[in-house]
């Protein structure tokens, strides 16, 4: 099992729980034993909360990041995704308003 990491991009189910927000986009970090492993804890982890709506991408977690700041956060994350058998949640970035 290796670390992967993904972008995701969810509706939001319940608006009101999220200050009125109707969806949003994070990354994901979690073990898994290839893409396909990778996809299905995904999905079961943004369905438990949100509706998927696209898996923009999945992949190894590699750890090259533009800035000290991001690489601390993110392979913080990845270290924490390494140590649990869960999803391990970026922050959430949401929107108030879809784009038809």
């Amino acid at each position: 099992m290796q670390v992967y990491w993904a972008s995701v991009e969810f509706d939001i189910v319940h608006p009101e729980e999220y200050e009125n927000c109707v969806g949003g986009f994070a990354y994901l970090f979690l073990k898994a034993a290839d893409d396909r492993d990778a996809r299905e804890k995904i999905k079961a982890a943004v369905e438990d909360e949100f509706r998927l709506i696209q898996i923009e991408f999945v992949g190894p977690y590699d750890g090259a990041w533009e800035s000290m700041e991001e690489q601390r956060l993110y392979d913080g994350l990845a270290n924490r995704a390494e140590n649990s058998e869960g999803v391990v949640w970026d922050e959430i970035d949401a929107y108030e308003f879809k784009d038809e």
